[in-house]
């Protein structure tokens, strides 16, 4: 009899746990497979989550990156031009999605595969828990080598997400309306990001020195709630994929469907999904070499290859070493770098929303445009910066900066959305930063080369020394002028003749 209840008890039990887990399997399904909007309430629903979400992915790429990864690497051993190429290797993982577009664009749904994506930007967080090790008596070297393996990896899943999730709010988005939004959810995002970092920046100035790693472990500990609120954020989103549908419109779940006649299969057999939310639209699926050829072989798709490589010619070139020269050679705090960053984003928080309606009534390239003047006085400031000067010329560039992002990075997006064909829109954005992100760490690893054989060099003109970010800094003004000249001449005519045709 006590053996008989035993074995009620533990079916109990078993029963529990296995209801238990249906309910929680359901309730996952649910969020991830069953997120379609049903009225315009739930798409501004979502729109207002991504905002949140990127605003918290912003913000990890600054505290991951930029002046604090900087002072992680340079106090893990490396030098000013291995410290850039680390901080490039963003660039080149982004190799990593001509590997996998073809899978993700089979999915039906994406969703958990972006949200999945997020979840991997806790490897930033433990970058900063690393030296730990260090202090524990791990060889420096090692330590490096941890470093360099986990930011890459990180970065990797990023950019094999990052296409999906563009065409994900990009659905959410209509045309007409996307330089308002971009430029509202930037301006929100700015103002979250530089406001962390304006605190962090006073937190590693009092941990500077022997409480160095103390900054580390707060830095480390915020990336870690912010990578969790992005993962819940995208988690609360709808997306507006719908999967096979019955002859009446309604999307099957949890059951085997047949290919519909409009699918064309792969070479291995599989049914491709359509990468359009509307009915009826359907992509074909072929090798990677075939897609590439594909969107080659589109001019408007060229176009929107050459704008990047310029834009990524022009960044990589000097954007990646100036970090390193305010705290190296300029000599200048946390403190001033983050509270003078913060003051012009004001600036860039102010004037975003207008930007981006002008954007909207003028186009993406116009506005894009005129934005990359401000990012080449950027450029210029610190070409001119020395130690003598290098207060106010700091200052003047971060204004010039700010004012030049508060549209870069929108219109860049804006004009790739405009030229690729929407059908095309995931494979497309992929094949466009992978090899845009492998072509920029090219630049960045001969950049950093530059800049050793210049520092060792030590040039001077007629007795003034001149730093290597200086001469970096001017390259970058060079490309930009001719990035500017091609947008003008070429990219806003072909613009015109899209909207048009629109």
């Amino acid at each position: 009899m006590a053996g008989y209840r035993i074995r009620q008890s533990r079916e109990a039990v078993g029963n529990s746990l296995l209801w238990g887990a249906g309910r929680v399997a359901g309730w996952l399904y649910r969020i991830y497979f069953m997120a379609l909007p049903e009225n315009e309430e739930d798409v501004r629903r979502s729109r207002r989550f991504y905002v949140m979400g990127d605003s918290a992915a912003q913000t990890i790429a600054q505290l991951a990156g930029g002046t604090f990864l900087v002072s992680l690497l340079l106090s893990a051993g490396f030098s000013d031009a291995q410290a850039g190429v680390v901080t490039s290797t963003a660039s080149l993982a982004a190799v990593f999605q001509l590997f996998t577009m073809q899978r993700i664009n089979r999915l039906k749904k994406r969703k958990l595969f972006v949200c999945f994506c997020v979840l991997q930007k806790l490897l930033l967080a433990v970058l900063f828990f690393l030296p730990l090790m260090n202090v524990a008596g791990t060889d420096g070297t090692f330590l490096q080598a941890l470093l360099l393996c986990g930011y890459f990896l990180a970065q990797v899943w990023s950019q094999i997400g990052t296409p999906a999730t563009q065409d994900w709010i990009a659905s959410l988005v209509p045309l007409g309306e996307r330089g308002s939004y971009f430029s509202k959810k930037d301006a929100v995002a700015v103002f979250v990001t530089v406001t962390l970092m304006l605190i962090m920046g006073f937190v590693m100035d009092l941990c500077a020195g022997p409480r160095q790693l103390l900054g580390f472990l707060i830095n480390g500990s915020l990336i870690l709630f912010l990578a969790l609120l992005n993962f819940g954020a995208f988690s609360l989103m709808k997306e507006p994929r719908l999967g096979e549908t019955t002859p009446e419109g309604r999307e099957i779940h949890l059951r085997r469907v047949r290919k519909r006649p409009g699918d064309m299969p792969d070479e291995k057999g599989a049914p491709c999904p359509s990468l359009s939310v509307k009915k009826g639209k359907a992509a074909s699926c072929g090798s990677l070499m075939a897609e590439v050829r594909e969107a080659f072989r589109d001019r408007d798709f060229r176009m929107a290859f050459f704008t990047n490589l310029l834009w990524l010619t022009a960044f990589y070139t000097a954007s990646p070493f100036n970090t390193s020269y305010q705290l190296g050679e300029l000599s200048l705090s946390f403190t001033f770098l983050m509270v003078v960053g913060f003051l012009g984003n004001l600036a860039r928080i102010a004037v975003t929303p207008a930007v981006g309606r002008l954007g909207d009534r003028y186009g993406m390239a116009c506005v894009y445009k005129y934005s990359l003047i401000g990012i080449l006085l950027n450029f210029a400031s610190f070409a001119l910066a020395v130690p003598a000067n290098a207060p106010i010329m700091t200052v003047l560039g971060t204004v010039f900066s700010a004012l030049g992002w508060s549209f870069a990075g929108i219109g860049l997006f804006g004009i790739q959305l405009e030229l690729i064909r929407e059908e095309k829109r995931t494979l497309q954005l992929s094949i466009l930063s992978a090899l845009g992100g492998i072509y920029g760490f090219l630049v960045s690893f001969l950049s950093g080369r530059l800049l050793s054989f210049l520092q060792e060099a030590q040039p001077s003109v007629m007795g003034v020394k001149l730093y290597a970010q200086q001469i970096t800094n001017t390259l970058g003004v060079f490309f930009l002028a001719v990035l500017i000249a091609y947008l003008k001449f070429f990219v806003q005519k072909r613009e015109r003749e899209v909207m048009g045709k629109g």
